[in-house]
């Protein structure tokens, strides 16, 4: 009977080495064939449906052709007897200074008799304001209507720069100049009419046989939603393709036969995607129109640029526009204004430098900085003491000393109030 348990006890042990052994090679097998250079076999990334859509997207527009249009702008106005102001828009491949190219537009847009865009000084752009310089001795006079053409192209035009305000000096930059019957003393806020979205006015209306534009306001188009509030991009590149065509004065500036897939604003840059239907041709000039329309209509919406997508030629054309300029000027403003010195700063320049001095004795010194209107440059600050001993007593300053604080240097010096 032992020799009859024992058989069947080895017979299973050989089944079950044998099994591990198979398996032993099998793995081996495995092994081998899928990790053959015996590196350690790492683990699939799974990748989500928002990953994937990006990297499709990025992978697409490696497939357009990227267009970076050179030179600034300039735009010209001019006065149509039935519709108002119109401009010219064009682009220079001369490299001018931001100010030279807003003076130029002025200038040439300049209805005054005195042609007074031209008759200054002296003219410069410094951050987002606009100085002018004019003689005071010279005649700067204007009759009503011409001070409202004078006034409409400086808030127009400027906007369109990028400026925000201008003065008004005399030839050795002091305020209180008399211009066009009114005396200017402080600087005066760009204020332009509101708008949204531009049409193309034919040549034959134009006063020198050029097609120019029109803004939507001035030819009396819808800009504001049923809320009354401005339409946003989208809306204003729709409302320029639906335009009846046949308009006595002006037409769209979006052809026939193009379709808008897209206009937004993201991350300070205005995007038109577009698609041409088949078999649609448009001219060059329906594409110069095209592209104008689009870059006034951004500017409007005070863009760094604008990025223009032809989904049916796969071809990207950026447009920089002028923000990206003001962009560098504000930020070294910015910076200049960070640098100046808080009042918190002065008053702390003033302690150390009466610590400094030895027979001052700080315990009962009071610090305060003083409101000097019209200083720009320093602070002017208070040390003084109460006087009166009794907590019921009534306290009065004893003043021990001012002094000045640049507020650019931080130098202290003591000084007369």
């Amino acid at each position: 009977m032992n020799k009859m348990i024992v058989i069947p006890v080895l017979f299973l042990l050989s089944l079950m080495l044998a099994a591990c052994n198979s398996e032993s090679e099998n793995g081996s097998d495995n092994e081998g064939e899928s990790n053959p250079t015996g590196q350690k076999e790492e683990t699939p990334v799974e990748v989500d449906e928002e990953d994937a859509g990006s990297q499709e997207d990025e992978s697409e527009e490696a497939n357009y052709t990227e267009e970076n249009v050179k030179g600034d702008y300039i735009i010209y106005s001019e006065r149509a007897d039935e519709l108002g102001l119109l401009y010219y828009f064009t682009r220079t491949a001369e490299d001018l200074p931001h100010q030279e190219l807003l003076h130029r537009s002025l200038v040439e847009s300049d209805t005054s008799l005195r042609n007074l865009f031209s008759a200054v000084t002296n003219f410069e752009v410094q951050g987002t304001a606009a100085n002018f310089y004019y003689n005071e001795d010279d005649n700067l006079s204007m009759a009503s209507t011409e001070s409202e053409e004078f006034w409409e192209v400086l808030n127009e035009l400027g906007f369109r720069f990028g400026i925000e305000e201008f003065n008004l000096l005399n030839q050795d930059g002091e305020r209180g100049l008399t211009f066009a019957e009114n005396y200017w003393e402080e600087p005066v806020k760009i204020e332009p009419e509101p708008n949204r979205g531009y049409y193309v006015v034919s040549a034959e209306n134009s006063e020198r046989g050029e097609l120019t534009y029109v803004s939507a306001a001035v030819a009396g188009e819808e800009i504001y939603d049923d809320n009354g509030e401005l339409l946003d991009f989208g809306q204003t590149v729709e409302a320029m393709a639906e335009v009846e065509s046949g308009e006595p004065f002006y037409y769209a500036g979006i052809f026939e036969g193009m379709e808008i897939e897209e206009a937004i604003i993201e991350e300070n840059q205005a995007i038109v995607r577009y698609r041409v239907n088949d078999g649609v041709q448009a001219s060059e000039q329906e594409r110069i129109d095209f592209e104008q329309v689009l870059q006034l209509t951004a500017l409007d919406f005070q863009v760094q640029g604008l990025k223009i997508v032809n989904e049916s030629d796969k071809i990207v054309s950026t447009y920089p526009l002028v923000e990206t300029k003001n962009a560098d000027m504000n930020a070294d403003r910015e910076q200049e204004e960070s640098s100046k010195m808080t009042e918190d700063e002065a008053i702390e320049k003033v302690f150390n430098y009466l610590e400094a001095q030895e027979d001052v004795n700080l315990d009962d010194i009071q610090l305060m900085i003083q409101d000097t209107e019209g200083n720009e440059n320093e602070f002017t600050v208070q040390a003084f003491v109460f006087s009166g001993e009794e907590e019921d007593e009534a306290q009065m300053t004893n003043t021990l000393g001012w002094y000045s604080v640049d507020k650019n240097t931080g130098e202290v010096e003591a000084t007369d109030y």
